[in-house]
């Protein structure tokens, strides 16, 4: 597996934010221009040069595994599901996903509710990945109140993490992460556990945890405002994509 080809997408969370709009449908599946989020993913994951994906799946994983063997998107590279036992959260989860086949270099994990269109994800994959640590792709928007500032030093670490703050311009966690192997083993197994909460800080902590800003807009679709600014980027701007859904 030559580094950065492959890709774990975290779709294991409940959507409790979009239950009320599709409380029978992961968020995986979410209809979002007229295409389930998760074949957006795919698309955009292959343009870049992503070979094989493994879906760590939570709720209603057995509907995103059902998806996955009649989906054409997910014949343009080899993609598999793993089902969690039990709620695992994003570290937890990809933990679960890569005892099958651990990854022997650094690879891609993308949040399953995640989309950045205008990125050049293929350089980030390229990038330099700090030793057993991660680089987490970054973002500045206008306004960080619905993410989370990362406080990043002028060597490209980050430093610190402020969470949600009450509004403001600055660099956000864009949900997309290169991984070094070494990091699966700071992981509990079978426990839940947050990358974001407790994985990254201890990586930061030690001088591990890279911020490598990428191109905006980041598009997420975890809230129902975030899913229709998706919505309505993807109607708006698909045409000049690298890939066009039919119909």
């Amino acid at each position: 597996m030559h580094t950065g080809t492959h890709a774990y997408i975290l779709a294991g969370g409940a959507g409790t934010r979009l239950r009320s709009l599709f409380p029978d449908t992961p968020k995986a599946l979410v209809p979002v221009a007229g295409r389930p989020f998760l074949e957006w993913q795919l698309h955009w994951l292959a343009a870049a040069g992503v070979a094989s994906v493994r879906i760590a799946a939570g709720h209603r994983g057995r509907q995103i595994a059902r998806w996955i063997k009649q989906s054409s998107a997910a014949r343009r590279m080899r993609v598999a599901v793993d089902i969690e036992p039990h709620p695992l959260g994003t570290g937890g989860g990809l933990h679960f996903a890569a005892r099958v086949d651990p990854p022997g270099e650094p690879f891609l994990v993308v949040n399953g509710d995640t989309l950045l269109p205008r990125a050049d994800v293929a350089g980030f994959i390229a990038g330099a990945c700090p030793d057993r640590g991660a680089a987490v792709a970054a973002v500045r928007v206008s306004d960080a109140s619905r993410f989370g500032l990362l406080e990043i030093d002028a060597d490209s670490l980050i430093r610190g993490f402020r969470e949600k703050p009450s509004g403001g311009a600055g660099a956000v966690n864009a949900g997309v992460y290169l991984v070094h192997p070494a990091v699966l083993a700071l992981i509990p197994e079978s426990e839940p556990c947050s990358l974001e909460e407790e994985i990254f800080p201890l990586l930061s902590a030690r001088g591990r945890l890279a911020g490598r800003l990428v191109s905006p807009p980041l598009l997420d679709i975890g809230t129902p405002d975030g899913l229709r600014e998706t919505d309505e980027y993807l109607r708006r701007e698909r045409h000049s994509l690298l890939w066009e859904p039919a119909g």
